[in-house]
């Protein structure tokens, strides 16, 4: 057999536990090691090259960094003629290095400073140590000339919020500088992330410690990395393997934890079940059934995650608290008499556990070392994550932490709250999730391995988060942390889709029997293993000028999957803002024909009478009728709000399902609005014969929308242009463009700029190459990440395509699905390849393969004719 027709042998997945910390805390960095150095001197200059960069410094204190690619030039000075110059060269966890190192006086105080150029990566990396005891002054790097780019991105609050206009004085993690053609670089702090700053005003760049910390202790070294490129997502990538190189953090595998390998149940706030629960079968018997629903469906449930309702809260030790924090971190016994362990064992799947803050009542204040709202006592952590250990949990999720659980600002507290956390965790085989995370967070992660999801939008993702979503995941996955959107519904198809395509966590929290098995199967295979892309999807740099500029154009997001030569791109586009419409013909719905819906006025800004105020989940409907003067193209605009749910965190989708002359319907989200009084539209696109017809929009299991109505125009109206260039992607050559939602494509040069068409809800397009065989191999036709590695576990095109099909114990038979202009024939390798249906219109083809007995994997050939 060739190496592409070794059957893969059928196992259990593995997922491996971390065990060991990157590092303790940020000023344990490691230096490096020195290679060769130059002569100590009294006094002088020292100059260091690489690649990439050069360093210079003066006698008179002076420094300066210039890059070649893109060519910058950053200089300052100490203030102070410098003394003890060496050169020294080594290599550290980024690669071999040439530094100059220098003492120098600042404010009477003894320092010793480094800058460090790599000849394998463009960074730079600063370093400066006081030798005594000393007022918080005198910052280095401290760059009186620095390129002042058009555009800068900074973040801020929680969940790190990535913000284009915030004043640069003081900032928390990184700060990007770029221009118009996405070139730019990024300076961040590269040790003690929590006190860490960065100042920024016209040519002047400056990195330190922030100004609340008065003073600072002998020995105390800060460390500022620079990294640079042409492009805003190379240098985002350059950055944090940077900061990760230097810490030693392992980057965490997809598969690393059940958790983030397997499709998960989420109980967080906007889930069913978040402090509510079915009161005859009580909480733990409401989720033990959630689980056999998932059984009798054949879903495959990886994990669960339990918040903060499983825990006595408050001065009462309500575990129905919601206000509070900790009492004490343990199960409630009125939730779970028989304990969290015989609770695990009965759902039987690891758990994902969440913890807030320490209530001011709680016991632990007398029992433990604290510093705010939060234990530093590292006695605390190994207790309590023994127990979580014990009681079968796979992650622990700690929330708040830009808000309740935050310690004292100081210089040691907070990194001492998360390295006992990180090393507690570790000690006992779980990874930990931020949640509510600041973003220098983030960069503390990059100090622990087993720190590997990050959550990096509020609560309860829906359309509204898109943006958010999309810019932290940049940030998240930078710094080697697989992102997670937060809870959705599985019927909601494009939220589902977004939290899959991060490559991060997934999670639903569906009400008993309203789950999706079409979408669900979508994710997973049937051992509950997510088919995700290999990276997470995040903005194309074109996205980040236009928006740093103050457009409101179409968000472009990419991502892919690589196998050896080949690669896969995952595009998902949509409008921000869609031009007005004003239709051809408008159609009240107060006029319409109301089954279930009544009309209403009660909010703002609907026009005509009123609006239909849908009142059921299921069956409620609207219906016009309308006429057309002509055969054609016709877009149906429904005017319509959507808020959120009483005590939601943000709005549900509420679907309908769209009809024309009872035809096969069109399922359209409905997403949120953000408000009752906040009307959008949403398009439907259909072909109409000229005359009369009768348009429905029908409840599918979510009350609906409030419908003001619906305007009939021709052509394609409610959308705008997203464009990019598939090899930016990843894909070049001739390649092949598949519209997921339309189920169509097309062919078009990777070189070119690609163009389609997009609503507020999107387009999901899978890009792959025309190979050597004339084929285009799109991959799993029921999986919308169609050629993950956890399915297609190996693929090359030399004249034939060959691809091994991986398949999940109990599997039967999975659909291939690519294009080709002419016939294809299919054969297998450990199993058997169906016949190839291909349509000579379109040129898709579609082929089932089957495992030969308890093969792991087929290996298929495609060979066009």
């Amino acid at each position: 057999m060739n190496e592409y027709e070794k059957p893969l042998p059928r196992r259990p997945r593995r997922f491996p536990r971390r065990a060991v910390l990157a590092g303790a805390f940020a000023s344990a960095l490691p230096l490096g090691l020195p290679l060769a150095a130059g002569p100590a001197r009294a006094a002088g200059s020292g100059r260091a090259v690489s690649s990439g960069a050069t360093v210079t410094v003066d006698a008179d204190g002076g420094y300066a960094v210039e890059t070649t690619a893109p060519r910058y030039r950053f200089a300052g000075s100490v203030g102070s003629p410098v003394r003890d110059v060496r050169r020294t060269e080594g290599q550290d966890g980024v690669g071999p290095y040439a530094e100059v190192e220098f003492g120098h006086t600042a404010e009477g105080v003894d320092r010793t400073s480094a800058i460090r150029t790599y000849d394998d990566s463009p960074v730079v990396l600063f370093r400066t140590e006081y030798h005594q005891e000393a007022a918080n002054s005198a910052p280095f790097p401290a760059f009186s000339e620095a390129p002042a780019l058009a555009h800068h991105e900074t973040y801020d609050s929680c969940f790190a919020k990535h913000r284009f206009d915030l004043e640069v004085d003081g900032v928390f993690g990184p700060y990007l500088a770029f221009d118009g053609s996405g070139g730019g670089y990024l300076f961040s702090p590269a040790s003690h992330f929590p006190t860490a700053v960065t100042w920024a005003a016209g040519t002047s760049l400056t990195g330190g410690t922030s100004r609340d910390i008065a003073r600072l202790p002998a020995g105390f070294t800060q460390r500022t990395v620079l990294a640079f490129g042409s492009d805003v997502n190379e240098v985002y990538d350059v950055w944090g393997h940077a900061l990760t190189g230097l810490s030693g953090k392992r980057r965490p595998a997809q598969d690393a934890s059940h958790t983030l390998a397997t499709l998960g149940y989420w109980t967080d706030n906007g889930a069913t079940y978040y402090y509510d629960f079915d009161p005859d079968l009580g909480y733990a018997g409401t989720l033990r059934a959630v689980r056999e629903r998932w059984r009798e469906q054949g879903l495959p449930m990886g994990n669960l995650q339990l918040d903060s309702w499983f825990y006595p809260k408050g001065p009462d030790a309500s575990w129905s608290d919601i206000e509070h924090g900790e009492w004490r971190y343990e199960a409630d016994a009125s939730l779970f008499p028989d304990g969290l362990r015989a609770f695990q064992e009965s759902v039987g799947v690891p758990l994902v556990t969440h913890a807030r803050w320490i209530d001011a009542s709680s016991p632990y204040r007398d029992e433990y070392a604290m510093s705010g709202n939060v234990v530093v006592d590292r006695a605390f952590w190994d207790d309590r994550m023994r127990y979580l250990r014990e009681s079968g949990v796979d992650t622990f999720e700690q929330d708040w932490l830009c808000d309740d659980a935050q310690p004292d600002f100081n210089l040691t507290d907070r990194e001492a709250f998360l390295g006992n956390m990180a090393a507690a965790t570790a000690a006992n085989g779980m990874d930990v999730q931020y949640c509510m995370p600041l973003v220098q967070d983030f960069l503390h992660s990059t100090l622990f391995d087993n720190v590997t999801n990050t959550r990096v939008s509020d609560d309860r993702f829906e359309r509204t988060k898109w943006d958010r979503f999309l810019y932290t995941s940049r940030l998240a996955s930078a710094v080697g942390t697989w992102p997670f959107a937060d809870v959705v519904m599985s019927d909601e198809t494009r939220n589902l889709l977004l939290q899959n395509l991060s490559a991060g966590l997934v999670g639903v929290g569906d009400r008993i029997g309203r789950e999706s098995a079409a979408n669900l199967r979508r994710v997973a295979l049937p051992d509950g293993t997510v088919v995700k892309p290999d990276t997470p999807l995040v903005p194309d740099t074109a996205t980040y000028v236009r928006d740093a500029s103050g457009g409101n154009g179409p968000m472009v997001a990419t991502t892919r999957s690589r196998h050896g030569e080949t690669t896969a791109a995952y595009v998902y586009a949509y409008a921000r803002a869609v031009p007005d419409t004003a239709p051809d013909a408008v159609y009240q719905a107060e006029d319409a024909t109301l089954s279930g819906p009544v009309v209403a006025a009660e909010h703002a800004g609907h026009t005509g009478s009123g609006y239909a105020d849908f009142q059921h989940a299921d069956g409620d409907h609207v219906e016009w009728d309308v006429e057309v003067p002509a055969d054609g193209t016709y877009t149906l605009l429904f005017r319509y709000a959507n808020h959120s749910g009483e005590g939601r965190p943000s709005g549900d989708d509420r679907p309908l399902a769209v009809t024309v002359d009872g035809g096969e319907p069109t399922a359209a989200p409905f997403m949120p609005t953000g408000g009752w009084d906040r009307w959008e539209e949403q398009p439907v696109v259909v072909e109409l014969a000229a005359g009369a017809h009768t348009v429905r929009a029908t409840a599918t299991g979510r009350n609906g929308p409030n419908l003001d109505r619906l305007g009939v125009t021709a052509g394609r109206a409610g959308t705008v242009d997203a464009a990019f260039r598939p090899a930016d992607a990843g894909v070049a050559g001739e390649v092949y463009v598949y519209d997921w939602f339309a189920g169509k494509g097309r062919t078009a040069d990777g070189g070119s700029t690609y163009t389609v068409p997009v609503t507020r809800d999107g387009a999901y397009l899978q890009v792959v190459p025309v190979g050597r065989s004339g084929i285009a191999f799109l991959g799993d036709a029921g999986k919308f990440v169609s050629r993950g590695g956890q399915r297609i576990a190996e693929l090359a095109d030399d004249g034939a395509v060959r691809a091994v099909v991986a398949f999940a114990e109990g599997e039967d038979a999975v659909t291939l699905r690519g294009y080709a202009t002419g016939e294809v024939a299919a054969s297998a390798t450990g199993g058997e390849a169906g016949e190839v249906a291909h349509d000579p219109d379109t040129g898709l083809f579609t082929v089932e393969v089957t495992p030969a007995g308890d093969a792991a994997s087929v290996t298929v050939t495609l060979t066009a004719g």
